[in-house]
């Protein structure tokens, strides 16, 4: 009996916990930050566009992520960010895993319809391109 209601009590505990873990860091676009872009998708990509590296351009973007195939064009932002920190000073195995895995992450498009899934292979490529930056400045 100890062990059924020490389970249901880790079960809720766990079922709470992403809650406050997503609590933690909203998305930064205000109110007056969309009236002056002109909308929500043109604040996120200021937003975007605005944060001082890879990282924070990539944490942007996960956070205030459209859905929809708007978040190409996010992406993009931050693969321009991201890219430059390792792509030039990548030895040829690098740029060939970075290439698996920006196709990897296209397949995501391919096998499936509709503008979610376009989202989601234009997040999973900026994601990469976030990671490989990650390593190259953890070889230095």
């Amino acid at each position: 009996m100890r062990k059924i209601v020490a389970f249901n009590v880790l079960l809720i505990g766990m079922a709470f916990a992403p809650f406050s873990a997503m609590a933690a860091e909203q998305c930064p676009v205000t109110d007056a930050a969309i009236t002056k872009a002109g909308g929500y998708m043109l604040a996120v990509e200021a937003a975007v566009s605005a944060a001082p590296d890879c990282e924070r351009a990539y944490k942007t973007l996960e956070i205030c992520q459209l859905g929809s195939s708007g978040d190409n064009a996010l992406s993009e932002i931050v693969r321009a960010k991201c890219e430059p920190l390792f792509l030039g000073k990548a030895r040829a195995g690098m740029k060939a895993a970075y290439r698996k895995k920006l196709a990897g992450c296209e397949n995501i498009a391919k096998k499936n319809e509709g503008t979610m899934y376009l989202g989601l292979a234009a997040v999973c490529q900026a994601r990469a391109a976030r990671d490989f930056a990650r390593k190259q400045a953890k070889a230095r």
